[in-house]
C-alpha cells in the first residue's frame, strides 16, 4: 500500500509540474504574440519592454523578436544593444546578413571588435554545434572501446592511435567550455583596470557597443583582451555573446 502511495504521489507530482511548464510556456507565447503585435502597430517601446523580459528574466526568444529588438534599438541610437541583439541573432541563425550589418554599424560609429574573417565563421559554428560534438567524441570513444575490448587477439596499432586522439579531442573539447567568448561592452562607462580591483591602475574607460574578448573571470571582474591590452572590467558593464 505504502509503495501505491508513493507512485501516486510521484505521479501528482509530475503532473503539476507538467502543467506548470505548459502553462510557463502557454504564458511565453502569448507575450510573444503581443509583443509583436505592438511592433506591428508601430509601439515600438512598449514592445521592446515585452521583448526584454523575455530574453532577461523568461530567457526566451525567437530568432525574429532578436531582429526587431536590434531594429528598435537601433532607432533609438542605443547601438550597443543593437549590436548586442545582432549578435545573439548571429550566433542564433549563423546568418551572415547579421555580420554585414554589425560591420557596417560599427564602421559608421568606429566600433572595434567586428572584423570578422572565415575563423570567426568556423568559430561560431564550433560555439553553436558544442554540444552535439561532444555527444559524437563520446559515442565515438566508446564504440572504439567496445570494439578493441571484443577483438582481444588482434588489435590494430591504427585504431589505437586513432582512439587517443578521440580521448585527447574529447578531454580538450570538454575542458574549454569558455573558448572564444566574447562580450559587447554596454554600460554607458566601462573602467578598464589593471588588476581585478577598484583601487588598481586604470587602464583605459571604454565606451558602449565595442566588443571583446573575455578570457576568464575573477569573481566580479571580467578579464578581457581588448585593442591590444589585457585588463578587468566589471562583469556588469558587459553583455556576453557567443
Amino acid at each position: 500500500m505504502q509503495k501505491i502511495n508513493h507512485i501516486f504521489q510521484f505521479l501528482i507530482f509530475s503532473s503539476l509540474l507538467f502543467l506548470t511548464q505548459l502553462a510557463n510556456s502557454q504564458q511565453v507565447t502569448n507575450n510573444i504574440i503581443l509583443a509583436d503585435s505592438l511592433f506591428n502597430q508601430k509601439k515600438y517601446t512598449e514592445s521592446l519592454e515585452l521583448y526584454e523580459e523575455l530574453l532577461s528574466v523568461q530567457k526566451q526568444y525567437t530568432p525574429q523578436m532578436l531582429l526587431k529588438m536590434a531594429f528598435i534599438t537601433e532607432g533609438l541610437k542605443d547601438y550597443s544593444r543593437a549590436l548586442y541583439y545582432l549578435n545573439l541573432y548571429y550566433a542564433k541563425t549563423t546568418d551572415k546578413r547579421a555580420l554585414k550589418k554589425m560591420e557596417k554599424l560599427a564602421e559608421v560609429h568606429e566600433l572595434k571588435g567586428y572584423n570578422y574573417t572565415d575563423t570567426s565563421f568556423f568559430t561560431m559554428l564550433y560555439k553553436k554545434y558544442g554540444k552535439h560534438l561532444t555527444i559524437f567524441l563520446m559515442a565515438a570513444s566508446i564504440l572504439l572501446l567496445v570494439f578493441l575490448y571484443k577483438r582481444k587477439k588482434e588489435r590494430p596499432i591504427g585504431l589505437g592511435v586513432f582512439l587517443t586522439v578521440l580521448l585527447l579531442l574529447l578531454f580538450y573539447h570538454v575542458n574549454n567550455p569558455g573558448f572564444f567568448e566574447k562580450g559587447i561592452i554596454t554600460a554607458p562607462n566601462a573602467y578598464m583596470m589593471k588588476t581585478p580591483s577598484s583601487g588598481a591602475d586604470l587602464i583605459e574607460i571604454i565606451d558602449p557597443g565595442h566588443r571583446v574578448n573575455i578570457i576568464d573571470q575573477n569573481d566580479v571582474w571580467l578579464e578581457i583582451e581588448w585593442d591590444g591590452e589585457t585588463g578587468f572590467v566589471r562583469e556588469g558593464n558587459i553583455s556576453l555573446v557567443k
